[in-house]
């Protein structure tokens, strides 16, 4: 009973996020963003394995979007009421960074992921910040607000990986991790939202992947993922982490490199030189949780020792981040 009423309070919230892409007034944007959230919170709170810290990550997470939410109104409400379009912008611009997580409004991401579950993690680090990102005004008439919304993106691409470096816990890692990819789907929004709906499909489905062989493992802290990591997984966990890490021909490098691509074309110089040292920084960081993942000892004797079902995931996983990456590149 308590997963299926998980599953229902997902479903609801994925039902308003989707219909804030349909809304052209920016005060229904507001409306279903806060619905998604309230079905959140008790598909959160629910824990298949009750723990009593449950409360700290969602109280935060409430708290943070609630305070979020009020900033977004009082701009809508102030250019509604005296059409001050300057303070109304500034409002919004900070309520939607607060929502999202951005540096330097990012303090309340960790705090509220490692006391999230895994399946939190996921919904809350990649599938809710998706459908914000893409409802979110850029600011054009105020540029003030636009340049603070594009300099914040790009703190968030490189500030990222250097918290991810310095992560004890698993859930911080990829609490960080979230700030990272937030950064460069807001800076995708930018060249348009075919980008950023490609950007976080891409996004989306390799984070399942990560979460759920995390979770399989019940993987607490980074210093022992080599022995928490199910062997069976291991593999696709390795193509996970080569991804992420930018190593061509792999997907998430073909995803960048096309984010890079569009900023050249664009000349702009710091958006190329942040996503350069964002994914210098990341290499390091992936390659070192690599180091970390293989050379503890195994959980499980290894690759394909695991039932049916876990050898077809790990293997979805190798296909998805080694081949996807050239079909990705011949679309653009």
């Amino acid at each position: 009973m308590q997963m299926l009423s998980m599953i229902v309070f997902l479903v609801m919230s994925l039902m308003a996020s989707i219909a804030m892409l349909f809304m052209s007034s920016i005060f229904w944007v507001w409306v279903m963003t806060d619905v998604g959230t309230l079905f959140l919170i008790p598909f959160l709170s629910a824990e298949t394995r009750p723990k009593k810290s449950w409360f700290t990550g969602v109280a935060t997470y409430f708290v943070i979007q609630f305070f979020g939410s009020v900033m977004i109104l009082g701009g809508i409400i102030l250019d509604w009421a005296i059409e001050a379009a300057d303070w109304s912008s500034a409002m919004m611009c900070f309520g939607f960074a607060l929502k999202l997580g951005m540096v330097p409004l990012h303090f309340w991401v960790s705090r509220s992921f490692v006391y999230f579950h895994y399946g939190g993690i996921f919904i809350v680090g990649a599938g809710q910040k998706v459908f914000v990102v893409a409802c979110v005004p850029l600011f054009s008439d105020v540029p003030l607000c636009a340049y603070a919304y594009y300099f914040m993106a790009v703190g968030s691409m490189v500030y990222g990986p250097i918290a991810m470096f310095n992560a004890i816990a698993v859930k911080s890692f990829l609490a960080y991790s979230s700030v990272t990819h937030t950064g460069f789907l807001v800076i995708g929004s930018f060249f348009g939202l075919h980008i950023v709906y490609a950007y976080s499909f891409i996004y989306c489905v390799s984070m399942a992947f990560l979460v759920f062989m995390l979770w399989s493992g019940d993987c607490k802290f980074m210093k022992n993922l080599g022995s928490e990591l199910p062997g069976y997984y291991k593999t696709g966990f390795v193509c996970i982490a080569m991804s992420f890490s930018g190593f061509p021909p792999f997907l998430d490098f073909c995803t960048k490199f096309v984010i890079l691509q569009l900023s050249m074309e664009q000349d702009s110089t710091i958006t190329m030189v942040a996503i350069l040292t964002s994914s210098l920084i990341n290499l390091i960081v992936w390659v070192w949780v690599l180091f970390i993942a293989t050379s503890s000892e195994v959980k499980e004797p290894g690759f394909l020792s695991g039932t049916t079902g876990q050898n077809v995931l790990n293997m979805s996983c190798i296909i998805w981040n080694l081949f996807m990456g050239a079909g990705f590149s011949m679309l653009y």
